[in-house]
């Protein structure tokens, strides 16, 4: 179990869903969820699309002090870059970029960013697990490949990435953010990811526990927590009681992202996991990507006051 570490409160931060599995453009804006809308030239301007994967800038702030950083980088290079035009970011804001873990649809849109930002050096945080080959094995028997971030990939054409590998926790800019590392396994039913194989010293191998996921954590002051997931393979709830632990902070402000209670093998984890997010109580639960329809439904109907709907382009203001 990781030691305890401290995460000094910071006056606000915005979260900018850059990439999510759907968009809505006809959201209304709420106190916490400002929506992506834009007016009379809606149809004839460039929109953000959607796909299978996830991305959020996050901008921190503490008195004059503010930094930002990008967590994931979704599927395709293309996309990222087209989003952050179409939403108006600048990548030469980002600071650091941090992946959740290895999997293609949270990691495949870095050769793009890194060759949109080209000489200029942003430091890229990843777990060491997140460089494996892995793959899904089918009850069938069909295999479907997860290609990692390769190096090779991001070092070329006079371009040199800082790479940098770390399994524990990580504080960036200014000390403003927290990136958990390994989360602690302490639910007897969040298994992560069962099917799962990794290639290990020249052998396929099973891999189910996706060490590589990890989060982001920020304290708020006087609000709590915000937690911010990949795919959450540790399981949503080890991850929010993980955050918990590591920095002594029991309120929770927002858990956001992906919760991975899609399909037969996950869904019969949601009343557990549903009942173990209303005992921690979150002011704000925001669940994207690989959470699945009937599993946002459901959180959507148990915490009616916290829930907040994600779709690309909505900016969270805590």
């Amino acid at each position: 179990m990781t030691g305890r570490v401290t995460l000094e409160p910071i006056d606000a931060a915005e979260v900018t869903i850059v990439m999510d599995n759907s968009i809505d453009l006809l959201l209304t804006n709420t106190e916490v969820a400002k929506r992506a809308r834009f007016g009379p030239d809606m149809f004839t301007r460039q929109l953000p699309v959607a796909e299978h994967g996830f991305s959020a800038l996050i901008t921190v702030r503490r008195g004059e002090q503010s930094g930002t950083v990008l967590f994931d980088t979704g599927l395709n290079p293309h996309h990222l870059l087209y989003n952050l035009d179409s939403l108006g970011l600048d990548p030469k804001d980002i600071q650091v970029v941090v992946l959740s873990h290895g999997h293609p649809d949270h990691a495949m849109g870095l050769p793009g960013l890194v060759e949109r930002l080209g000489s200029r050096n942003v430091p890229i945080l990843l777990h060491p697990d997140a460089l494996l080959e892995r793959k899904l094995v089918l009850p069938n028997g069909h295999e479907i490949n997860l290609p990692p971030p390769r190096l090779t990939d991001l070092r070329r054409e006079g371009i040199e990435v800082d790479v940098v590998q770390e399994s524990g926790p990580v504080m960036l800019v200014d000390e403003m953010l927290l990136v958990s590392g390994e989360v602690d396994r302490t639910t007897e039913f969040e298994r992560g990811l069962p099917n799962q194989q990794a290639l290990r010293d020249g052998r396929w191998v099973p891999d189910p526990l996706v060490m590589d996921d990890q989060c982001v954590v920020i304290n708020v002051r006087g609000k709590g927590l915000v937690v911010i997931t990949g795919c959450g393979h540790a399981g949503v709830v080890n991850i929010v009681r993980h955050a918990q632990r590591l920095t002594g902070v029991q309120q929770v402000y927002a858990v956001v992202g992906g919760f991975h209670l899609n399909g037969p093998m996950f869904e019969p984890n949601i009343p557990q996991t549903i009942e173990a997010l209303q005992e921690i109580n979150p002011t704000y639960i925001v669940p994207g990507h690989c959470t699945g329809w009937r599993a946002t439904h459901l959180l959507a109907r148990a915490m009616p006051g916290a829930f907040v709907q994600s779709s690309v382009g909505t900016k969270l203001v805590l």
